[in-house]
């Protein structure tokens, strides 16, 4: 069975994360009182309704508790924002994660119950910054906390010809190899007698500061 997603607020944010999940297989209600946003929308995901959700007899026809995900991506009217959270929390959401614009907009949802508060353009332009100042090879993939990340490097010269074991990369800078992309295979949890080569792909789950320095050359 398909996951069921109700995203509300179609700005360029909602807009994008609408259309991704419907692309990644998910079935997607998205909502939004303008008309302009809910038909830019419309040929994207599997619904779409004019709708204003600051009304409580709204958001109760949506069914809300019925969707394993529930996105507020209202963003720059906080006063939208925070009486669609209420209720939506209100009518069962059973994850409801909220965009924040500010960090006192943000501190007013947690106030509400959200079980996440994402702040879209902020945590673009810190990974923005991140990829500036990254060596060459490393690209980020996922947050996991503000530190931990998912992110796939490509392994350096001084990795090659070397198994896991003999590199030692978990105890030395906090990298777990998840999988190795060599050419068109993957191979998945790799063993600690895997041998490294030239063009391997690594993709890690770890602390991507000290992923850094595992990539300069050793003296």
């Amino acid at each position: 069975m398909r996951r069921q997603f109700l995203v509300v607020g179609l700005g360029r944010f909602g807009v994008s994360l609408a259309a991704l999940l419907e692309k990644m297989g998910g079935e997607v209600l998205a909502v939004d009182r303008r008309e302009s946003a809910v038909m830019e929308v419309a040929d994207l995901v599997t619904s779409s309704l004019i709708a204003d959700t600051t009304e409580e007899r709204v958001v109760k026809d949506l069914g809300v508790e019925n969707f394993d995900e529930v996105v507020c991506a209202i963003g720059t009217d906080v006063e939208a924002s925070l009486m669609t959270t209420l209720l939506l929390r209100e009518f069962g959401a059973r994850i409801l994660i909220s965009k924040a614009s500010t960090e006192m907009h943000g501190r007013l949802l947690e106030k509400i119950g959200v079980d996440r508060v994402i702040y879209p353009e902020r945590d673009m332009a810190a990974r923005l910054a991140r990829d500036f100042f990254a060596p060459p090879g490393i690209e980020e993939l996922l947050d996991l906390s503000v530190q931990h990340k998912m992110f796939q490097i490509q392994a350096p010269v001084h990795f090659h010809e070397r198994s896991l074991a003999d590199l030692h990369l978990r105890a030395r800078f906090g990298m777990n190899i998840i999988a190795i992309r060599r050419g068109e295979k993957t191979i998945v949890s790799p063993s600690a007698q895997e041998t490294l080569h030239d063009g391997d792909g690594l993709v890690v789950v770890g602390d991507y500061d000290r992923a850094q320095e595992a990539l300069k050359k050793p003296e």
